[in-house]
């Protein structure tokens, strides 16, 4: 038993879900992507036009400049379309949108994303509604929805946008801090949870180290780009994922395997909640994690409570290394794991300072 805040089922799912999107060509074609300036250019007005540009902005951040969408604001009580905004020759005039579908397949390959206009009002729940819809597409151009149950499929869009590397923006709208008369409260506008979605970013963190170093965001820098909640909560995830690397190498080595659970997960030495603090711990009471309601609007409760006033074109479908043991480097990730533990603690103590 430990005092992890993710489940045994919900870790085995990350792992079994990133393996089968990385199977169907699931990967970041440049660095994490950040919430700063440097990706997110473009002045926001909060039209349909700045949104239909931050969208266009996070496509050719994952190498899906070449698929046709078009955002459409809506009004979130009869569903009308309030405004649009259409890029790569997708016409809104024959757009044909779905009450409740995010993602709406149009013909000639095209994709109507649907945005509520109380969702222009918090720019943390923008972002992590068209980065949601970004995984959408992925799973839908991907043609692997049928890999998922229907009652997981909006967790699978979550975790692809993860893995295409807009992993830091998902875990920051899984734990948004909203301030009401009750003080402070933690709310998601993922249907992963905050620790789930932080236990993927740093399997995706980790794939990053083994297959692409060139491309790793200095630490600093993405703790910076980290929210609070997800902050403090990667020290512990990235523990994690470090202990099991050898299942992470064969996410990408020998996909199938890993995709079909013949796996198993190994615990750190250690309780990740004494390693870490009394701050993590203090923020997992807060926070009560458990298993999100598959049923249920994750952005429901948080309108109520907030008051919410160049990369390649990808292709689906990676083929096979052949299988990779990580057994031969247990030995040595023992010898590290106490200095890596310590500098990722002090990491995460500077973030309470």
């Amino acid at each position: 038993m430990t005092d992890r805040p993710w489940t045994d089922d919900q870790a085995r799912w990350v792992f079994r879900g990133a393996a089968t999107l990385a199977r169907a060509g699931a990967e970041p074609v440049g660095p994490l992507v950040l919430p700063t300036a440097h990706f997110f250019p473009d002045r926001f007005e909060g039209d349909a036009e700045s949104v239909g540009r931050l969208f266009d902005r996070l496509k050719s951040h994952v190498g899906l400049s070449d698929i046709p969408t078009a955002v459409l604001v809506t009004d979130p009580e009869d569903g009308s379309i309030v405004s649009s905004c259409s890029s790569g020759g997708c016409s809104t005039s024959a757009i044909k949108t779905l009450a409740g579908e995010r993602v709406t397949a149009q013909r000639g390959g095209s994709y109507a994303i649907q945005v509520a206009t109380s969702e222009l009002k918090n720019p943390t729940v923008l972002t992590t509604v068209l980065t949601r819809a970004i995984g959408g597409v992925f799973m839908q151009e991907a043609d692997v929805l049928s890999s998922f149950p229907g009652r997981e499929r909006a967790a699978a869009a979550d975790l692809a946008a993860t893995m295409l590397g807009l992993g830091v923006l998902v875990a920051n709208g899984s734990g948004i801090e909203v301030k009401g008369c009750g003080g402070v409260k933690v709310h998601s506008a993922t249907s992963m949870g905050a620790a789930q979605a932080t236990l993927a970013l740093a399997v995706a963190i980790e794939r990053e180290k083994l297959q692409r170093p060139a491309n790793l965001t200095p630490t600093p820098a993405l703790l910076k780009g980290l929210d609070p909640v997800a902050r403090a909560l990667l020290a512990m995830a990235i523990a994690f994922v470090e202990h099991n690397r050898g299942v992470v190498r064969r996410i990408d080595d020998a996909p199938e395997p890993v995709a079909a659970g013949h796996f198993t997960l190994k615990e750190p030495g250690a309780s990740l909640g004494a390693l870490f603090g009394e701050p993590v711990r203090r923020l997992l009471r807060v926070l009560g994690f458990g298993a999100p309601n598959k049923d249920a609007d994750p952005l429901d409760e948080l309108e109520r409570e907030a008051a919410l006033g160049t990369a390649r074109p990808r292709k689906a479908l990676l083929a096979s290394n052949g299988a990779a043991s990580g057994a031969e480097q247990s030995r040595v990730a023992r010898t590290s794991d106490k200095a890596r533990l310590a500098e990722i603690r002090a990491l995460v103590d500077e973030s309470f300072e």
